[in-house]
């Protein structure tokens, strides 16, 4: 398989004032979002008014959220904020590298992707794209895997935080995905 990685820039203006920047909390403070369990260091950032707050489905998940559909799309985009504590969760490539290989395109070989970086409050965060057929990956041993998914998008950000990397993951229909692109990259400029 020939993996080929296009760097961009993201180009994010910060409005006037403080620019955003991460800093130790006591788990992640999350606007609007039922709140985890606490974690001896986290972020804070600002989800989306027009993010609807769900209860995470596992303790990997520290926030997830259900976006709204773009007309025509089923309702199934969803933003998850995963923390896997310190020391966990594996580098910047290796996930970058995973998420990418989520997706295939039609002729059954990569789907397109974007990889590039932008600096939140002097951290460098990676920020992921990919589209295609979407794999996602079973959960557990002995899990069925899920069923592949042809048309569907992913916006991601590998996050450095004061223990570990934090995960912010979009996934859903691309007409959805690309409808949220801005809004993502606003939750991205609010970490704190």
């Amino acid at each position: 398989m020939i993996l080929v990685v296009v760097v961009v820039s993201c180009g994010l203006a910060l409005a006037a004032g403080e620019p955003p920047r991460l800093v130790p909390s006591h788990g992640p403070i999350v606007e609007g979002a039922p709140q985890a369990p606490a974690q001896p260091t986290g972020l804070a950032w600002k989800a989306p008014a027009s993010w609807k707050a769900t209860t995470p489905t596992n303790q990997m998940r520290k926030a997830q959220y259900a976006l709204p559909a773009a007309a025509g799309d089923p309702p199934e985009g969803e933003c998850v904020v995963f923390y896997f504590g310190p020391g966990q969760g594996g580098d910047v490539q290796a996930n970058v590298e995973r998420w990418r290989n989520m997706f295939t395109g039609a002729d059954g070989g990569p789907g397109p992707s974007k990889v590039g970086e932008l600096k939140v409050g002097g951290r460098t965060v990676t920020r992921v794209e990919a589209s295609g057929t979407y794999t996602p990956t079973a959960m557990g041993a002995g899990s069925e895997p899920p069923p592949a998914k042809p048309g569907w998008m992913m916006l991601g950000a590998v996050v450095p935080g004061p223990e570990a990397n934090w995960f912010f993951r979009c996934t859903g229909p691309k007409k959805t995905i690309e409808a949220e692109r801005a809004n993502f990259d606003a939750l991205l400029t609010s970490i704190r």
